[in-house]
């Protein structure tokens, strides 16, 4: 922040892009890496909004982008930490777009379902995300792209990918008791694999 300062940066539009995965049942998750996913995804994501929307407020307009993820409408056995991260993008977001209504700053969240990426691999996800086989996998260029366009629209929420899209509209009628019993089953597995891999 004191080299912005020094430069005297003072930008219209701010996208809070940086972002880190896990793929590891939170007990035998590292707390250093723990620590680094929650620095990453929502303390840096604060102090840059903190930083920058002053100024936005006192010029009378300006943006804000929150790159989340799909993962902050769901749960995730293997990655608790990281949906976490991204509930908190999620509600951030609505939060702050309420409070800054009037202002002339708009603030909107993206969440990108499975892109083309080296997110997983660096996540330490092997083979993937499940839900991102098939139809509901897009390249990076796509996502980049509906997102661009969302956002020049001032869209409070941004599911980018047709057919993601849909999936994502369609998640409110889903019971969440199902969701929950699901996230269960998927742990159970993945805590049995590990379990004879060991044995």
């Amino acid at each position: 922040m004191r080299q912005l300062d020094a430069r005297n940066l003072h930008g219209d539009v701010l996208v809070n892009n940086a972002g880190l995965g896990e793929s590891e049942l939170f007990e035998r998750s590292p707390w250093s890496r723990i620590r680094q996913i929650v620095e990453v995804n929502i303390v840096a994501m604060l102090r840059l909004s903190h930083h920058f929307l002053p100024a936005m407020i006192s010029r009378g307009h300006g943006a804000i982008l929150n790159i989340g993820s799909g993962a902050g409408y769901a749960a995730m056995p293997n990655a608790a930490v990281y949906t976490a991260s991204k509930h908190f993008v999620r509600a951030f977001t609505e939060s702050l777009r309420a409070q800054l209504a009037g202002t002339g700053v708009t603030v909107s969240e993206a969440a990108p379902g499975p892109v083309e990426s080296e997110f997983d691999q660096v996540a330490g996800i092997e083979g993937g995300a499940t839900l991102g086989q098939g139809i509901f996998r897009i390249t990076a260029q796509e996502c980049a792209a509906d997102i661009v366009r969302e956002f020049d629209r001032g869209s409070p929420v941004i599911f980018p990918g047709r057919n993601y899209r849909w999936l994502m509209k369609m998640q409110p009628l889903m019971r969440r008791r199902l969701v929950a019993t699901h996230v269960a089953q998927a742990a159970r597995q993945i805590r049995y694999r590990e379990t004879k891999r060991a044995a």
